[in-house]
């Protein structure tokens, strides 16, 4: 169905895991092309924009074709336009959207299953894949604080789903997003070895410069790192009810478990 020679590059990031730094790391690199929290069932930006104003791969001659392609044509299209300009395709995947309900407005169902993957494959797409996790408990916390919408999600509800998103990934490399701000340059440095694009060390300073990403200026309570100019150690809010309550819950255990976090 796809070019077989066609090869892209995708990290899962659940929601309040780190994604937005990731991607900003990722996108400031030379030869790095970054689509922003983009899934087969919805997008924060749509593809074509995000090809179009921020990639450079979908000038405005194209722009009408490429909308009206299928998500696996789009993906494909690009994959091989990027390696045409001697670039490297990376796939920042919404996947939240298929595990936790009410994340998209269209979408209020999620499939639990791991849909990028699923499409991708379907095109005959070679994946270099990788996971940017963070603790259930911290996740959780940041969820229900900085989303409106989720602040009444119970722990039950986000444990289900997160363990079922823990479950879905657990066979890619894992990165924990506590140790890569701890030491960003060598876990970086991890990733995009796993991932396969290319990595620059000057990264660590020029992250802050790159705003062509979705992410921290979606959420109503904007994020201490959407505008850090440099890379600190995480600081979990460990005595807030909710940091608490995930903690000791039984499927977010199980699923920071099959993340490799030791408890």
């Amino acid at each position: 169905m796809g070019n077989l020679q066609a090869e892209v590059s995708v990290y899962y990031c659940f929601a309040r895991s780190g994604g937005t730094l990731i991607n900003r790391c990722l996108g400031c690199i030379s030869g790095n092309l970054v689509l922003s929290e983009v899934n087969p069932m919805g997008s924060i930006a749509t593809v074509e924009s995000q090809a179009r104003d921020w990639l450079g791969l979908a000038p405005a001659q194209q722009y009408e074709k490429l909308s009206n392609m299928t998500y696996g044509e789009k993906i494909l299209f690009l994959a091989d336009a990027a390696i045409a300009s001697q670039r490297r395709l990376i796939l920042r995947d919404w996947c939240t959207l298929n595990f936790l309900g009410g994340i998209h407005w269209d979408y209020f169902f999620p499939s639990g299953v791991l849909e990028q993957d699923f499409y991708l494959g379907r095109y005959g797409l070679r994946r270099n894949s990788a996971v940017v996790s963070r603790r259930a408990a911290g996740v959780y916390e940041s969820l229900t604080r900085s989303f409106v919408h989720l602040n009444k999600l119970s722990v039950d509800d986000f444990g289900l789903a997160y363990l079922a998103y823990a479950q879905a990934v657990s066979l890619f490399p894992v990165i924990h997003f506590e140790e890569f701000c701890e030491t960003p340059v060598p876990v970086l440095k991890k990733l995009c070895d796993t991932l396969r694009c290319n990595f620059s060390d000057e990264f660590v300073t020029a992250f802050s410069r790159f705003v062509n990403c979705t992410g921290d200026n979606n959420v109503a309570i904007k994020s201490k790192r959407g505008s850090v100019e440099q890379i600190l150690p995480l600081e979990d809010a460990r005595e807030s009810p909710a940091w608490q309550a995930a903690a000791k819950d039984d499927r977010c255990r199980e699923a920071d478990r099959l993340l490799g976090y030791v408890q």
